[in-house]
This record gives structure tokens, C-alpha cells and sequence, in this order.
């Protein structure tokens, strides 16, 4: 689980996909709204910083409760003549302005909509001289007319106990209330320093507006980091492809395009797309007539999508298409893929699925071109090996029949009792070499059905290959004295010890020296080159060829090959050495391959140092 994941994410950081442009858009606009919103509030002089909202909730408090409190203080200055009436004023002016603060808590709403008078923001404005007191908060206005200085702290925390309090106090003597537009009312210090003005709320007046900014904050944080995130990867993935065209990938647009092209194509999917189509037509008439109507009042659908009629067009339209391309886009995958394995049946072997869709949609036909593949693979193997098949019981056949007659015919001759002693004696001699060259033929085919056979059974020891190397030579290079071939081994070690089979490792070398020995032109080195690396040994025969060498690589492993095209050369061979010299490699593990350059041959055996 934790692998796919990783894969995913390592694929997704490689491409740029629709849906990543899509969002640089989206979340461009919402950050170029909230700058819009916001714009006009970060150029207040007396602003309310954001982040405080989020780090200092005191300070935001205060500072938001002096804007709220600013339509209170202008309202009480004009009304007062700068509070001269508070001052000076008879009993029946008094009286006014008492009821005017009790209008002021009765009718906030309607103050609001002129004045942006916020509910639940109160204040006290206290006479230092006469202890009189004015307010418009209903818990303090019926039965407090009169306090000291030293009492509003402690009146103010018994009236918000439980919810706290946030409050700004203006003694009018060290600190005038800033928040009065002086040139718009009278405003004379020696009347204003005989009053004490305090403006109050609870901490819960500001709690869920600090949520939701915090809240707005911390999201478009995120969509800041994303939208960073987006733009850095997009320009990464431009810079890691240079030059190249960058394709966006799009797994709904893909669909789309998918459905599109393929829907009419197939009797299922082309009955539900045509039923879809009905449908989408039949909801959006249905739509414009529900606007045309009206019932704007009663009907909240109507309402919405009157309110918004091209977004909500643009949605009844997308969700259905989307509905439609995922509904059909289900049944045409399989509809494609069963297209795909009908011609696979009728024998098209040579054309694959194509690989779309899901992830398991896309499993299932790589896995379904993987089975394609190696049906076609194995049905190549058994072409091959029929061929091979015909071509070994011709060789065979040639190479049996060959020295078979020669030995039939001496037979004949040696009936003959006019023959002499001495022509006897050569025709036993032709006999024996040739029953020999028949029998090596038997061996080496036994050994090889045996070997391809699959059931021998590897006798493991640690041997010095280069001992075996140098066996071989010492054995065998006597046969060919008449070419004067010297051979030279080349190593850097002294020792190189592979767990191996001995015999049938010493017959896969003998072959190699017995080949280079036939086949080299005469009077010239075979140089014989070990290496030991870090996980095998490589063992390369060079040796200059005495014919010009037309032969395929591949080919030249194969059983009854020969370099030189011909079965009637006269050196003589069965055919089979380099085939049991590769498959006995193979079942060490290791390699064989063969290169040429110009005359020289090169055949290349590589042996893994510990067993697999």
C-alpha cells in the first residue's frame, strides 16, 4: 500500500495534470476576492490588524470595540452640544437625553442601518462632579443613577462575570476621546474634562467574528502554501522537460475525449448516451420554464437558479455530462477491451490493447498484452523449434548417413576374399575411425537431450578454472600439431576458485578449445583472457578464423550450426559443441555470447562466483 502510494505521489510531482491548473485559477480568484475584500479595511489609519485576530486576542478586542464605538461618541457629542447639555441643561433637557439613551438600546437596528451602530456595544458617560450617570445599557440604566469612579471597574465585571469584559475609558483630562470627529461638533475641553466616558462589551461580542477570520485566515494560508506548491511544481516539471512540449494530463478530460470518440461505436454505450442526451434536454427545459414562470417567492430551486441563472445552467450541465461520461465510460472499458480480445481470438497478434482508463482498468490490459505478448513469444519458441526440429533430423539423417555408408561400403569390401592383408588392415583402420566419428555423433547427441532434458543434476565443487583451462589445452592441443597453434592464457590472478560441475564444465571448455583449434588459421595464437569482477568471471576466446566467417550470432548456438554454412566441410564435427557449451553454462547461470571483427572470433563465457 505504502509502495503504490509512493508511486503515485512521485508520478503526480512528474506531470502537470488539469486539475492542477484548474485549481491555480480557482484558488487565484478566492485570494484576488479576499484582497478586494479586505483591500479598503488595511487602509484604515485606525485599522484592525488581522493577525491579531489569530496571535492577540486582547488587542484585537480593544481595537475593534473603539471602531464600534465610534457612532456612539459621535452621536452623544452632536446630540449634547459636546456634552454641554449633560452639563448645563435643565431638568426637562436632562430628561430627553435620558430617553434618548433609552432609544438608543430599543431601537439599534433601525440606528444601524443609518448610523452602523453595532448591537450589544454600550457605554457610560459619568459627570466626575455630580456622579451622574448616563448609559444606554438596560441592565445599569433603571437602577444605578449615580457612581463613583472607583465603582465602574467593579460594575462592569459583575455585569459580564461569566463572559469577561472589553472596554475603553477616556478621562477627558489626560486622555480625550480620539474617537470624535472634533470638526464636526462643538467641542470645548473645559466642558468635556468634567466628564468620564466608558465604552463596554462582552468578550463573546467578538468571539465568533475572531473565529471566523482566524478561520479565513488559516484557510487562505493554505491556499497561499498550495497555490505556491502548484506554480513551483508546474515550473519544475517545465524546467526537468527543457524544450520538450509538456502534455497536461487529465484523467476527466481523457474520459471525456474517451466516450466521445468511442460511445457510437458500440450498441450498449450508443443506447445510454442517446437516453442520457434525452434526459439532459428534458431538465433543462424543464429549467427554463421554471424561470420563465417565476414562483420566484415560494420555490427555493427557482429562487437559486433565477438569482444565478448562468452558473446554475453551467452546473445542471456539468453534472449530468459528468454523470453520462462516468455511467457509459464503465461499460465502453469493457466493451474496448472485449473488442481487443475478439481479435486477439481471430489471431491478431501484432496489434495490442491500448492502455486507458483507471488504474485497474489499465492493470488489467497491460496484463492482458503481457499474456498477448508471451502467447506470441511461446508460439514463435515452438515455430522455431519445429523448425529446428525438421532441420535436426535432416542433419542428423546427412551426418549419420555419412560415415553409416562409408562403414556399410568397407564391409562389402572386406567380404572380399581376393583382397590383400595389407588392404584389409587400412580398410579396418578407415572402419574404426569412421565407427568413431559415429559414435563421438551418438555422444554428443545423448549429452545434449540429456542437458535439455531438464532433469540432470548439477555435482558441485570449488574449482580453479584456470587449471581446468589449462587442462584442456594440455589434452587436446595435440590433435591439430599439423596448424601450429599456440595458445596463450591471460590473467591476473593465479587462482580463481567458482563453485562448478567439474565434468561437464570440462566439456564445455574442451569444446571451446576443440573449436578454436578447428577453425583458426594455421600458424597463429588462440589467446585465452580471465578476469575475475566483483560478482562472476569472464572467460573470452580469441582466435583468428581460416574462412571468411557468415554467420548469425544467434544462430551459431544453435544445435548443428556451423560457422561455415556447410555440412560438407572437411573439418570435421558434429555440430553440437557451442550448443552444449551454452546450455551448459546456462545451468551454472551463467552467459555466453560470441562477437566478430573482421576474422577474429570471439566467444565469451560468464560465470557467476556464488551460486544464485
Amino acid at each position: 500500500m505504502a509502495i503504490k502510494l509512493k508511486k503515485r505521489i512521485k508520478n503526480y510531482l512528474r506531470g502537470i495534470y488539469l486539475i492542477d491548473i484548474l485549481l491555480i485559477i480557482l484558488i487565484s480568484g478566492i485570494l484576488f476576492s479576499a484582497a478586494l475584500e479586505y483591500k479598503d479595511f488595511i487602509k484604515q489609519n485606525n485599522n484592525v490588524n488581522l493577525i491579531k485576530s489569530v496571535f492577540n486576542e486582547k488587542e484585537y478586542e480593544t481595537k475593534k470595540l473603539c471602531e464600534d464605538s465610534k457612532a456612539f461618541s459621535q452621536l452623544i457629542y452632536e446630540t449634547t452640544d459636546g456634552l454641554y447639555d449633560l452639563l448645563t441643561g435643565s431638568n426637562e433637557i436632562k430628561e430627553k437625553i435620558g430617553q434618548l439613551m433609552k432609544y438608543f438600546n430599543s431601537n439599534v437596528e433601525e440606528y444601524n442601518s443609518h448610523l452602523k451602530l453595532r448591537d450589544n456595544v454600550y457605554f457610560i458617560i459619568r459627570n466626575k462632579y455630580t456622579k451622574e450617570l448616563y448609559t444606554n445599557d438596560p441592565f445599569l440604566d433603571s437602577s444605578i443613577k449615580y457612581i463613583k469612579e472607583n465603582q465602574i471597574d467593579n460594575l462592569l465585571n459583575n455585569r459580564f462575570k461569566k463572559q469577561g469584559v472589553v472596554s475603553v475609558r477616556f478621562d477627558n483630562e489626560k486622555e480625550f476621546n480620539y474617537l470624535v470627529n472634533k470638526g464636526s461638533v462643538n467641542y470645548l475641553d473645559d466642558t468635556i474634562k468634567n466628564f468620564e466616558e466608558v465604552y463596554y462589551t462582552s468578550t463573546d461580542t467578538y468571539k465568533e467574528e475572531m473565529m471566523a477570520i482566524r478561520k479565513q485566515i488559516i484557510s487562505l494560508s493554505l491556499l497561499f502554501l498550495i497555490y505556491v506548491f502548484l506554480i513551483i511544481k508546474i515550473l519544475l516539471v517545465i524546467a526537468r522537460r527543457g524544450n520538450k512540449e509538456e502534455k497536461i494530463k487529465s484523467n476527466i478530460i481523457n474520459s471525456i475525449i474517451f466516450v466521445l470518440k468511442n460511445g457510437f461505436k458500440y450498441r450498449e454505450t450508443s443506447k445510454t448516451l442517446l437516453i442520457s442526451l434525452a434526459i439532459i434536454i428534458i431538465i433543462l427545459i424543464t429549467y427554463l420554464y421554471f424561470l420563465a414562470i417565476g414562483g420566484y417567492e415560494n420555490n427555493i430551486f427557482v429562487r437559486f437558479f433565477k438569482t444565478y441563472p448562468f452558473k446554475g445552467a453551467i452546473s445542471i450541465i456539468t453534472a449530468l455530462i459528468l454523470m453520462v461520461i462516468f455511467t457509459v465510460k464503465k461499460t465502453l472499458d469493457i466493451a474496448v477491451i472485449n473488442e481487443g480480445l475478439k481479435k486477439l481470438n481471430e489471431g491478431n497478434l501484432d496489434e495490442d490493447i491500448p492502455v486507458f482508463g483507471s488504474i485497474t482498468i489499465r492493470e488489467l490490459i497491460t496484463n492482458i498484452n503481457l499474456i498477448k505478448e508471451g502467447y506470441k513469444n511461446s508460439l514463435y519458441e515452438r515455430v522455431k523449434d519445429e523448425k529446428l526440429k525438421t532441420e535436426l533430423i535432416s542433419n542428423v539423417s546427412h551426418d549419420l548417413k555419412t560415415p553409416l555408408t562409408s562403414i556399410i561400403n568397407y564391409v562389402n569390401i572386406l567380404k572380399n576374399k581376393d583382397i590383400t592383408e595389407e588392404e584389409r588392415k587400412d580398410y579396418l583402420a578407415i572402419l574404426d575411425s569412421k565407427s568413431l566419428k559415429l559414435k563421438s555423433l551418438i555422444d554428443d547427441l545423448f549429452e545434449m537431450s540429456k542437458i535439455n532434458s531438464g532433469k540432470i543434476v548439477l555435482n558441485k565443487d570449488k574449482l580453479d578454472i584456470l587449471s581446468l583451462i589449462h587442462q584442456g589445452i594440455g589434452e587436446y592441443s595435440f590433435l591439430y600439431e599439423h596448424k601450429n597453434i599456440n595458445f596463450k592464457v591471460i590473467s591476473n590472478e593465479e587462482e580463481i576458485f567458482v563453485e562448478l560441475d567439474g565434468r561437464l564444465i570440462s566439456r564445455a571448455i574442451e569444446n571451446i578449445i576443440i573449436n578454436a583449434l578447428k577453425y583458426s588459421l594455421d600458424n597463429t595464437r588462440v589467446y585465452i583472457e580471465v578476469e575475475k569482477n566483483n560478482d562472476n568471471v569472464e572467460i573470452v576466446v580469441k582466435n583468428i578464423s581460416n574462412y571468411e566467417m557468415d554467420f548469425d550470432e544467434e544462430e551459431i548456438f544453435e544445435r548443428f550450426a556451423r560457422a561455415d554454412k556447410s555440412r560438407n566441410s572437411s573439418v570435421e564435427g558434429s555440430g553440437l559443441g557451442l550448443a552444449i557449451t551454452k546450455s551448459i553454462v546456462e545451468l551454472h547461470d551463467g552467459k555466453t555470447k560470441i562477437e566478430r571483427e573482421g576474422d577474429m572470433f570471439k566467444i565469451y563465457i560468464i560465470l557467476p562466483l556464488k551460486n544464485k
